[in-house]
C-alpha cells in the first residue's frame, strides 16, 4: 500500500470484515487497527530505525474539545496511524490516518487521565496490544458506540 491509499485501504480492510469505521466499538477499533497495521505495510514510508518511525501507531485517549464542528468537551478514544514518507522533509513528509471515537463526558470518563502511547514497529505490536487492550481508557468505553466518529487522512 502507498501512504496516500491508507484511508481507502483501511476502509476496504474493514468492509471485508463487515465493519464501517463510523460504527466501530472501541475494542473493534483497536483489534482491527492492530490487524491492519500488522497485515498492511506502507511501501513508501521510511524504514523504522532508532530516530524515525516511518509507519507507527499512536493510541490516544482523554478529555478534549470536540472536533470538526462539534462544540464543547468530549472524551476521545483514538487510534492513529502515522506515516513518514520517503519523499519530502519534516512535516511535509508526515501523514496521519485517524479514527477517533468521541463520547459525551461523564464523571467516570472525566476521571480517566488523558494520555497516549506510541507503537513504533510491527515488532513492538504485541506489547502495545497488551497495553492498549488492558488500559482503563478502553474499559471506560468498551462495548459503547461513540456519539461521534472522526475518520480522516491528513498531512501533519
Amino acid at each position: 500500500m502507498l501512504i496516500a491509499e491508507a484511508q481507502t485501504a483501511f476502509r476496504d480492510f474493514l468492509a471485508h470484515r463487515g465493519k464501517d469505521p463510523k460504527r466501530l466499538l472501541p475494542e473493534e477499533l483497536l483489534n482491527l487497527g492492530f490487524a491492519f497495521y500488522e497485515a498492511t505495510r506502507a511501501t513508501d514510508a521510511l524504514p523504522a530505525d532508532d530516530t524515525s518511525f516511518g509507519d507507527a501507531l499512536l493510541f490516544q485517549w482523554g478529555t478534549r474539545e470536540a472536533l470538526l464542528g462539534h462544540y464543547g468537551e468530549c472524551y476521545y478514544f483514538d487510534l492513529t496511524r502515522q506515516f513518514i514518507s520517503q519523499i519530502g522533509e519534516d512535516d511535509d513528509a508526515m501523514f496521519q490516518l485517524t479514527c477517533q471515537l468521541q463520547y459525551a463526558l461523564s464523571p467516570e470518563l472525566r476521571a480517566v487521565e488523558t494520555g497516549n502511547r506510541w507503537c513504533s514497529s510491527v515488532e513492538a505490536l504485541p506489547e502495545f496490544r497488551v497495553f492498549a487492550l488492558g488500559h482503563l481508557a478502553l474499559s471506560a468505553v468498551a462495548g459503547r458506540p461513540a456519539n461521534s466518529v472522526e475518520f480522516y487522512f491528513t498531512g501533519v
